[in-house]
């Protein structure tokens, strides 16, 4: 129970936040006009902000600060309806031939028009094999490009896409930098971006911060003079940092923060996606390139348990990989947790030379998870496991892991982040799992523009995932949780697009 104490703390923290940033005046009224400064805090910096990392816009690190400085073509809603940003239409007849159509008058901050041409140049980088970019076989699916006029392009794909515009929305594809600072800058693009979003990055200073300020050429008129977003990759040290009032939104994907703060008095706005919280096992590697490895560690996990010993019942446990209210869901059950499959399972491969040892590469944020499921595999035989927590995962699965809790894949839209993440291939498949008979029903739930038919498609997708297990889980529902004071920004939602990202060029203060 709450003393006293701590709940006029929580409440003086409170009104503390509500004066941070700009968001409200000193005496918690609404500002009279835009501006300001408006400060994030995120568990990890990106690597950097170029628009060829091989990531789009999803709920991750570095996201936010290419849509401030990008923007984009294209997004989808939280409902995976697609939301036209700096194009306006991306049309097709057969599915083969789309022709893309943006907004008259885009500019990029250094000046240089953002029309097809510049579309053009961007995506014909990113497909150049010299450049190696990690989003290579993505722009690499395009044949040709027509430039009809200063805002239509016209693109031939060398084969059938149905779901274009959704690819497009999810990958890269959707951020385009100016062409003149992309040759110019080279490689130092990468950390001083060149878009035509609302913001350009003014300073970065690694492992700390990066401000962005206003871009008085952008299309996009932000409510913020100024954007902050601090790096603080420990979990309870960006928690206080904000009930401190040093900051005005901290993301968090740690259900049990998520609690703490609505206990506190704090909004937890939270942004749910399909997929979830995984463990995503390496099936190139011991002692996952066996099938039964996979499955014993799969039937150990109850996710139920695992709900009620961290977050007091309150997670979203699902028993499908997408969700009940997913217009392409199914009725596929997830593996049920069975204690005795899973000990014959770790006894057999003991006998045959073959325990299962491994390491669970883990975020900071979820540590508390890994540690979960060190301690629920203690309790059985013939099976080992460390964790290994850190603040930045990428550079290890990119250079080889055992298992790894990951947030990846979650989506809106199956399409394209299962087969990024899962096909054969894959530039995100960390776990290197091919199977031919899921990539076909992958790319049918690509191909078809018949919802029907997708259906169909992701339910044969999601049987083969749950029978060969390439991962375990999802564990839990994983929500995009944004932690804010209750007047900081008024009595509507914070803007979500995508699987969960913060669109701060659509944020708002409370007037």
């Amino acid at each position: 129970m709450r003393t006293a104490a701590a709940a006029v703390l929580a409440a003086l923290a409170v009104s503390q936040l509500a004066a941070c940033g700009g968001s409200t005046a000193a005496d918690g009224t609404a500002p009279a006009t835009q501006g300001g400064t408006l400060t994030v805090l995120w568990p990890t910096e990106p690597l950097d902000l170029s628009t060829d990392s091989g990531f789009g816009l999803q709920m991750i690190s570095g996201s936010i600060e290419r849509l401030a400085v990008f923007d984009a073509l294209v997004a989808l809603t939280p409902a995976a309806e697609l939301d036209y940003r700096l194009a306006t239409s991306l049309d097709s007849d057969d599915s083969l031939t789309w022709t893309l159509r943006l907004h008259e008058g885009l500019r990029f901050s250094d000046g240089t028009p953002l029309d097809a041409a510049a579309v053009r140049d961007n995506w014909s980088l990113l497909a150049d094999p010299a450049r190696k970019s990690p989003s290579a076989k993505i722009a690499q699916r395009i044949e040709s490009f027509t430039v009809v006029d200063p805002t239509t392009l016209r693109i031939t794909l060398k084969e059938a896409d149905g779901q274009f515009p959704r690819l497009v929305a999810q990958t890269p594809l959707t951020f385009v930098g100016s062409p003149t600072a992309l040759r110019a800058k080279g490689d130092g693009f990468k950390t001083a971006p060149v878009g035509a979003g609302a913001f350009t990055a003014k300073e970065w200073l690694r492992n700390d911060h990066l401000t962005l300020v206003r871009n008085p050429a952008s299309s996009v008129q932000a409510h913020y003079d100024t954007i902050v977003v601090r790096s603080v990759p420990d979990e309870t040290q960006r928690y206080n940092t904000l009930l401190a009032g040093g900051a005005d939104i901290a993301f968090s994907a740690n259900l049990r923060t998520g609690i703490t703060a609505s206990e506190a008095g704090l909004v937890n706005e939270k942004a749910f996606s399909d997929g979830g919280l995984n463990l995503l096992f390496n099936v190139t590697k011991a002692p996952f390139d066996d099938i039964r490895a996979r499955r014993a560690v799969a039937y150990a996990l109850d996710a139920q348990a695992l709900n009620k010993a961290l977050f007091d019942g309150t997670a979203n446990v699902p028993s499908t990989f997408l969700r009940e209210d997913s217009p392409l869901h199914s009725d596929v059950p997830l593996p049920r947790p069975d204690r005795a499959k899973a000990q014959a399972l770790f006894d057999e491969l003991a006998a045959a030379g073959r325990p299962v040892q491994f390491t669970i590469v883990s975020p900071l944020n979820f540590s508390n998870v890994a540690e979960w499921v060190q301690s629920t595999l203690g309790g059985f035989r013939n099976v080992s496991v460390k964790v290994d927590a850190m603040a930045q995962t990428l550079p290890v699965l990119q250079g080889g892991f055992q298992a790894t809790l990951t947030g990846t894949p979650r989506f809106v839209d199956p399409y394209p982040q299962l087969a990024l993440n899962l096909g054969t291939g894959g530039p995100n498949n960390y776990g290197k799992f091919s199977n031919p008979d899921l990539d076909a029903a992958l790319r049918e739930g690509q191909q078809s523009r018949d919802t029907a038919v997708r259906v169909r498609a992701y339910e044969t997708a999601q049987r083969i995932l749950a029978d060969e297990l390439p991962l375990a889980g999802p564990l839990y529902r994983l929500p995009g949780q944004y932690l804010h004071s209750a007047t900081a920004f008024g009595e509507g939602k914070l803007p979500i697009i995508n699987d969960g990202v913060l669109d701060i060029t659509r944020l708002t203060g409370a007037g």
